[in-house]
């Protein structure tokens, strides 16, 4: 039982709270990114629904068997996740090495994505939903050849062409068809479908991120937790307990998640991807070398960002702030917000965006520690920053595109100065 949650003492407590019957019907895992919230819940839902009992991960019950590859018709998983680093290391890993633990780790990769397009949840009336119906359904073909229980081609090109296809159809899945927030109709459905009685034992209802929900989700949510069916159980995640509702705090128990140890975070690299880390490269660190570009275009975007708004602002005849123009230094051109979206692939996938943002951030915080910063321009970046925040809560809970949020951003900047 969690055996493959690394270096997470909360693993200890949940073991406890199951084994003497103290599990409550609603909890909450809150932690910092990559600190294996999801990996907790998932062990906790093959634990619940364990035939044998022990949910030892080599199990050889049908219920754990399911839920190994993600595929127990009594698991949901809800909310927003940026899925795409994490396939794409899994990937690699596979083609390094083909093995049964290599071959979970990255069909578990996908179906973490997957498993949010529940037609269960779903608003079969939504016409992304219908659109991304195609690519659900190639996907799930192309997954089943790469089932543990069937051999990768012999031959490199053709599994890294079957791989490379699997994963073309996951980043297409996030980029076009994900929501950012959970739409409250999802969380009416899923409500519905928790009090149907189980396939197995126990049904799951994982929601990433609850943060993110919008005021209409959050009360459509919160009522089922007044009330919880007695054979279902609801975990949520959170990077930002500080951001849930009051009212959803008191029904749930909170399960802490720590930031692990550098010595830590080398092992779930080498023992989970199987790689080796670059001096003082965390998980996080470890994802953003399969980003599609690097984070010296994401610098340069932010820079080029950042000059645009001095340059429309002067152009107003409004007052520059001297100490962040000397710091991004001279412009190239004047690019629209679009030419420099395209220069970070149009922040896909998410994670590009936030990263986006958060170059911004830095760029204000360097002109922030110049001496001759007087006390109007410091207003101003603090007014930026408080801005650049909302930008980022347009897109992971409004469902704003980059684009439109990014535009918004670009005025109310300019119109500070």
């Amino acid at each position: 039982m969690f055996e493959n949650l690394i270096a997470q003492p909360a693993s200890n407590l949940l073991s406890e709270d199951l084994s003497s019957g103290r599990l409550p019907p609603s909890i909450l895992f809150s932690g910092g990114v990559s600190s294996g919230k999801l990996t907790a819940a998932l062990e906790l839902a093959r634990s619940l629904s364990c035939e044998e009992g022990n949910a030892a991960w080599s199990c050889g019950c049908p219920s754990c068997a399911r839920h190994r590859e993600l595929s127990h018709p009594d698991l949901l998983i809800m909310g927003s996740r940026d899925c795409a680093l994490e396939i794409r290391a899994a990937a690699e890993t596979l083609l390094r090495k083909d093995s049964a633990a290599t071959r979970y780790l990255f069909l578990r990769s996908v179906r973490k994505l997957s498993l949010r397009f529940n037609p269960s949840v779903q608003d079969l009336s939504d016409s992304r939903f219908a659109r991304a119906i195609p690519t659900l359904a190639e996907l799930d073909e192309r997954l089943e050849e790469l089932s543990p229980s069937r051999p990768l081609p012999d031959d490199q090109a053709a599994a890294r062409k079957l791989i490379d296809s699997v994963v073309d159809l996951a980043s297409k899945l996030e980029d076009d068809f994900l929501y950012d927030s959970i739409p409250v109709q999802h969380v009416r459905a899923a409500s519905s479908w928790s009090r149907l009685s189980p396939t197995g034992k126990m049904k799951t209802i994982i929601v990433e991120n609850a943060d993110r929900m919008q005021d209409s989700a959050r009360n459509a949510f919160l009522k089922v937790l007044e009330e919880p069916p007695p054979s279902a159980v609801f975990i949520l995640t959170t990077a930002r307990r500080s951001a849930i509702m009051p009212t959803i705090l008191s029904r749930v128990r909170t399960y802490a998640f720590v930031d692990r140890d550098a010595e830590s975070q080398v092992e779930v690299i080498t023992r989970v991807f199987r790689d080796l880390p670059k001096a003082g490269e965390g998980v996080s660190a470890y994802f953003q070398r399969f980003l599609p570009v690097s984070p010296e275009a994401i610098t340069d975007a932010a820079k080029a960002f950042m000059s645009a708004v001095l340059v429309a602002a002067i152009d107003e005849g409004r007052k520059p702030v001297c100490a962040l123009r000397d710091g991004i230094g001279p412009s190239d051109g004047n690019p629209s917000i679009a030419e420099i979206l395209s220069g970070v692939n149009k922040c896909r996938p998410a994670i590009v965006y936030r990263l986006f943002i958060a170059r911004l951030e830095s760029l204000v915080r360097a002109a922030l520690r110049n001496p001759q910063v007087d006390a109007r321009e410091g207003e101003v970046y603090y007014r930026w920053t408080s801005l650049m925040r909302k930008a980022v809560e347009s897109v992971d809970t409004y469902n704003l595109s980059p684009q439109s949020a990014l535009e918004s951003l670009f005025v109310s900047m300019k119109e500070t100065l």
